[in-house]
């Protein structure tokens, strides 16, 4: 497109994106991206971490509704399977629950949100003790 001014010169306007323009573009769409996926992976670990402390907390709920209901201590229902931030340990009748040195990077926070389950829990008779 051609525009005419008062000294009679014709300018051409430009049409379409230097190279440098483009460039630009393309960095702030990185920069954009990158940030938008950091948050992405830190929300899946915080989903991962909340579904182990809920699988964890119905675990020793379904052990203890299983020792009520036997008298017999056993972890190999299917709650307690799968559970990766915490260990379970029995002993007799006690049930000690506690963190997973070797857990997966989404663990690291389990003191901190999961912390309240991390006991030894005394199972006998109709009760549970902690």
């Amino acid at each position: 497109m051609n525009t005419y001014h008062k000294n009679n010169t014709v300018s051409t306007m430009r049409t379409g994106w230097t190279i440098l323009e483009l460039i630009f573009i393309l960095i702030v769409i990185g920069i954009l991206a990158a940030i938008a996926v950091s948050k992405l992976t830190a929300t899946r670990d915080d989903a991962k971490l909340s579904v182990d402390v809920s699988n964890m907390n119905v675990c020793i709920r379904s052990v203890a509704a299983h020792y009520t209901a036997t008298g017999v201590m056993d972890i190999n229902i299917a709650p307690c399977n799968g559970i990766n931030c915490y260990t379970i340990d029995i002993d007799g009748s006690n049930m000690n629950v506690g963190i997973n040195t070797s857990a997966p990077n989404y663990c690291d926070d389990i003191e901190n949100v999961g912390g309240h389950l991390i006991h030894n829990y005394q199972f006998a008779g109709t009760s549970i003790q902690r």
